[in-house]
This record gives C-alpha cells, structure tokens and sequence, in this order.
C-alpha cells in the first residue's frame, strides 16, 4: 500500500513538473545567458573547445589504433559529443538540489522542474555542438542519410532515460552529500570502460564488457543512426529495459523522499 501511494505520489510530482515547462524552459536559458554575460561568442566557446579536442583526440587514437580516419574520426566525433551530453546532466545532477536550496525551501514547486532546468541546460548545449558533428559527417564521413533521422527520436528515448536517471541521482546526492564525488569519479571511470575512444569490435572474443554496458547502448541509439547504420535490437533492448526501471525508481524515489528533501538541505 505504501509503495502504491509512494508511485502515485511520484507522478503527480513529474505531471506537475511537465506542466510547469515554460517556467523550466526559460529559467534554462536563462542559466545560459548568465553564465556567458561576459562572453563575446558566449556558449560556442564550448563548441570551439569540444571542436578543437574532437580533432586532435580523433588524429591521434585514429593513429595509435592504426584506423583509417574517415571511419574512425566519424565514430569518435558522435560518441564524444553525446558522451559529453550525457555525462554533463548526470554531473549536474550529481549536484543534488543545493543549488536551488532557497527556492525548495520557502516555495511549494514540484522538485522535477529543477531537474528538467539542468536537462535543458545541457540539450542548449549539445544543440551548439552538434554542428562539431554535421561538419565531421559532411567533410570526412559519408554524410546524412534517411537512415539519420531515427536518430531524433532516439535521442529523446535517450533523453527520457537521462532525466528518470537525473531523478535519482540528485535525490540520492542530496541525502548523502559525499556520493557527488563517487558519480564523478564514475562517470569518469564509465567513459574508459564505454566505446568512445575504442571501438567494440577491438574486444574481438571479449564484445560483452561492451554489450553488458547500457551506456553504450545509449549511444548506439543516436551513434549508430548518424554512421548510417540501424541500432541493434540488443540497443533498443536495453535502452528500453532502463527507461522501465529507472521510470519506476525515480518515480517511487519522488514519491517517497519529496517531503524529506528540504530537511536535507
């Protein structure tokens, strides 16, 4: 019965927070405009800079593992750039809500609109860098073709994923405030152990420490699509596992922990 009210509970608090999007939306790009106030070019500083390493990191790996750059530097390109998506908004979220501790406590406003504001922090960026990527295709890879477009929906499967995974990291950050640096030093660790700088088939007779991790299989969904070549059932599989799991775990988490949270702060 608990757990039931617990679920139930949790979705209104993500209905809540849904419907409050304009309110999420702006304050996102707000956090954007803020952070670069001062910049001349503001947020492409970020593209430059992801640009600038894409090059040099896909030169160099293309040559320690012996590849043909027009087929490595593609690969590398994607998985870094939605690598660098990814991890940002699990960083962030890594964050807990303490950057938002005064608004929790003196306002009722349902806690995933926070989470949605990172979120759409990040996608800001991402949007920016995704030009690093429709240049490296256009210039050295095959291009776009219609098998590309399934990587826009993927990629809000992804999203989706990202955010219930957000939803349970910053609860779980905020009631224990050390475990910031156990996700940080795990994302870290996750980025070495994902095909981003290596490619899965390297593995040869050993593909399950690639096909056991479901963050590859997150970027498979958008990686694969953009290369020219379908996902695998096995992506779809596991991408879809963990939208179910982390749907119900952050949900119940909501659920259960909503009321708590401003005491933790």
């Amino acid at each position: 019965m608990t757990s039931h009210l617990s679920l139930k509970a949790g979705l209104e608090e993500i209905r809540l927070g849904l419907t409050s999007h304009e309110q999420w939306a702006y304050m996102a790009v707000q956090d954007i405009r803020l952070r670069y106030r001062r910049s001349i070019i503001g947020p492409w500083w970020v593209t430059i800079s992801t640009g600038v390493m894409v090059m040099m990191l896909g030169f160099l790996w293309s040559h320690i593992f012996g590849s043909d750059i027009k087929n490595y530097l593609p690969f590398f390109a994607v998985g870094f750039v939605v690598w660098g998506w990814m991890s940002g908004q699990i960083l962030d979220a890594a964050g807990g809500f303490f950057q938002f501790g005064g608004a929790i406590k003196q306002l009722k406003l349902p806690l995933p609109i926070f989470i949605f504001r990172l979120n759409v922090r990040q996608c800001i960026v991402l949007l920016h860098n995704s030009i690093i990527i429709a240049l490296v295709l256009l210039l050295i890879g095959r291009g776009f073709s219609l098998v590309s477009l399934i990587a826009v929906p993927n990629l809000i499967v992804i999203q989706v994923n990202l955010t219930l995974l957000s939803i349970v990291i910053t609860i779980f950050c905020t009631r224990y405030q050390d475990m910031a640096q156990v996700v940080n030093v795990g994302t870290q660790i996750v980025f070495f152990f994902t095909p981003i700088l290596w490619q899965a088939d390297t593995l040869k007779n050993r593909t399950y420490l690639a096909e056991w991790n479901p963050v590859y299989h997150w970027i498979e969904m958008i990686r694969a699509p953009l290369l020219g070549h379908l996902p695998t059932l096995n992506d779809y599989l596991w991408s879809g596992a963990s939208l179910v799991v982390l749907f119900f775990w952050a949900v119940y988490s909501l659920g259960c922990y909503r009321s708590r949270i401003a005491y933790w702060l």
